[in-house]
């Protein structure tokens, strides 16, 4: 124990190893992996609407996004957020590239 202890002493490298380790074993937890039985193969959980709010604050947009963030807030009751997106949809693209549902769902925020 006490050359272990001297080891640590003259040498920083044990303890970045372990700290490496610590660390690694931490973000393997924090990522959600499934595992599907009938394929057998593992998949990871990606949340598409922060990864499309990140690409939004970026610049990039698309009237897909738009149309995405709007109805996912729509159906989460967070109709301030669903609007914002919504009223951004409405305002770059035309009627033809939305869907129906998006219109209709629109409409009843507007009121």
């Amino acid at each position: 124990m006490r050359k272990f202890l001297r080891s640590l002493k003259n040498s920083p490298t044990p303890i970045f190893s372990i700290a490496f380790i610590f660390f690694f074993s931490l973000n393997a937890k924090s990522q959600t992996v499934k595992f599907d039985s009938v394929k057998k193969q593992k998949y990871i959980l990606v949340d598409v609407e922060k990864t499309y709010e990140r690409i939004v604050d970026k610049g990039y947009e698309s009237a897909e996004m738009f149309e995405s963030l709007g109805n996912y807030y729509y159906e989460n009751n967070n109709l301030k957020k669903s609007k914002l997106y919504f009223d951004r949809l409405f305002g770059k693209y035309s009627l033809s590239q939305i869907s129906s549902k998006s219109i209709e769902r629109y409409k009843l925020i507007k009121k």
